[in-house]
């Protein structure tokens, strides 16, 4: 009677190829967020040995108006670029759902922006939102765009819209391209009209990918930083929470004081997409 050796686990294996990525991701991901939450327990400004304050940076940025002041121009600029952004795509998505001449050529040309890079799209947009710019010219106005802080956020709303839309349209194309045809079928036969369906069968059925793209947008939203460095350097009202840490860190030599502002940045979007995540699963319900 000859004994085999059982074979090794799958789940064994499993774990030990990904153990590299597992520690890559340790390295660089995890790593690096836990020594972000030590130093903002820190006075700390890169040039002499940190110095434990414990909450005090917290403390700090509670009463910071310039602080408040950045996370009130972060809220209104995602809110401003996000949700007409989401809005447009969906609508477009809607529109470019029909598979007709030049539908690839289209996708490619509402897609462009989103491959472009954010200083490219600010370097040329500062040429058209120039005082004597095409945008000016074109709409008979005399506004500056951006040494007003009147205008000078709705002028970065404008270009992230622009840029932003096709980002959500790749992602709501793909989940109308799953969605039953049979359903559509069987609602035309019913009498709906094109409204009774998108509003009863499309939005109900697209949920998930929406639910992934409002928690997108608001991650995005808060991690802007090229635009306004690029167009308005944070003045004139643009000055957003990322924004904010650099010059915190790298200006003022508050390495302690930026890390706190991240902790608390990192733990709003937790809550936020908690929250949303929660919402849409209501709504399921």
């Amino acid at each position: 009677m000859t004994l085999t050796a059982s074979p090794p686990r799958l789940d064994l294996i499993g774990a030990l190829l990904s153990l590299p990525a597992l520690v890559l991701f340790a390295l660089f991901a995890v790593y690096p967020g836990l020594r972000v939450f030590y130093l903002s327990l820190f006075d700390y400004n890169l040039t002499g040995r940190p110095r434990f304050v414990g909450f005090a940076n917290f403390a700090y940025l509670a009463s910071d108006p310039r602080f408040h002041a950045a996370v009130l121009n972060t809220v209104v600029y995602t809110l401003g670029t996000y949700v007409p952004a989401l809005v447009l795509a969906l609508v477009l998505a809607q529109g470019l759902r029909q598979r007709m001449a030049g539908f690839g050529f289209a996708r490619l040309l509402y897609f462009l922006p989103v491959a472009t890079s954010w200083v490219a799209v600010a370097v040329v947009w500062r040429l058209v939102l120039n005082p004597s710019g095409l945008l000016n010219q074109t709409l008979g106005l005399d506004v500056d765009w951006l040494t007003s802080s009147a205008a000078a956020p709705w002028a970065l709303v404008i270009m992230s819209i622009w840029k932003e839309t096709g980002f959500f349209l790749i992602l709501f194309l793909a989940g109308l391209a799953r969605l039953p045809v049979d359903v559509y079928e069987a609602a035309r036969v019913d009498g709906a009209n094109a409204w009774q369906r998108f509003r009863l069968i499309t939005l109900p059925l697209l949920k998930p990918i929406t639910a992934v793209c409002c928690v997108v947008a608001v991650i995005r939203g808060f991690q802007s930083f090229s635009p306004q460095v690029v167009l308005t350097g944070g003045g004139f009202g643009t000055e957003v929470v990322n924004l904010f840490v650099y010059k915190t860190a790298f200006e003022s030599a508050r390495m302690g004081r930026a890390s706190a502002v991240a902790v608390l940045v990192f733990a709003l979007l937790l809550v936020v997409t908690l929250v949303q995540l929660r919402v849409f699963r209501r709504s399921d319900a």
